[in-house]
């Protein structure tokens, strides 16, 4: 017994030991990278990583609306940030690269369930996740993306939105704080502490990451057309 656990420890060690696992992240917020950093470790738990984060432009509005400008953003940031790594690295390539985005949308409860009484026309708030494989890879490119929960904003919170201004901004006026999106966010600021927005991030990190995590003993599992 104790060969074999000196056998495994020797495995996993040999394995931390390998080069690590380079990945980019669209955003120098400190909340994004740590979902981020935090989605990789557990999914690649004996593989050592390495995480950059650069400051890019999303290519969307400040304030995303709806779930289509709001996953484009997160698929910008990843694509960006791959090639911001490469221009920095001599061309290398990080082996993934991510971008979250957060956006808010208008939905109508009360028109999509008529026979309930006491529902009303609310602004949600989400996020997507975009992991993307290195072109480099043996694999080749790949995608992998994912949304997180939705909450409903308070109807302060969404009037500012409304008005132009964007979510964490509003967040500090409402509430009397200052760089709420570089902490607990909204939602951490709506659940008292119980989510906070690195959290909520990381579930979907989990999420985004599905297609990677599979080895040779389930093959083709997400080639397409099987």
């Amino acid at each position: 017994e104790a060969t074999t656990a000196a056998i495994v420890a020797a495995v996993a060690t040999a394995e931390v030991a390998k080069a690590p696992l380079v990945v980019a992240v669209g955003s120098k917020n400190p909340v994004k990278v740590n979902a981020v950093r935090a989605g990789f470790a557990a999914a690649f738990p004996l593989t050592a990583l390495e995480v950059v984060a650069y400051d890019i432009p999303s290519g969307v509005s400040d304030q995303p609306w709806g779930e289509a400008e709001t996953r484009q953003g997160a698929l910008n940031r990843a694509e960006n940030c791959l090639g911001a790594h490469c221009l920095g690295h001599g061309g290398a390539m990080p082996d993934f690269a991510v971008g979250v985005e957060g956006g808010v949308a208008e939905c109508s409860l009360s028109s999509l369930h008529p026979g309930t009484p006491g529902l009303d026309s609310c602004t949600e708030c989400f996020a997507f996740l975009a992991v993307m494989r290195s072109p480099a890879s043996e694999a080749g490119v790949a995608w992998g993306v994912a949304r997180t929960g939705s909450f409903a904003l308070p109807p302060r919170l969404a009037a500012l939105v409304k008005s132009g201004v964007e979510l964490g901004d509003a967040d500090d006026r409402v509430f009397g704080d200052s760089g709420s999106k570089r902490k607990g966010g909204t939602v951490g600021k709506l659940t008292r502490g119980l989510v906070d927005r690195t959290a909520y991030y990381e579930h979907a990190m989990h999420l985004a990451l599905a297609p990677f995590v599979h080895g040779e003993e389930f093959p083709g599992l997400y080639d397409a057309g099987e």
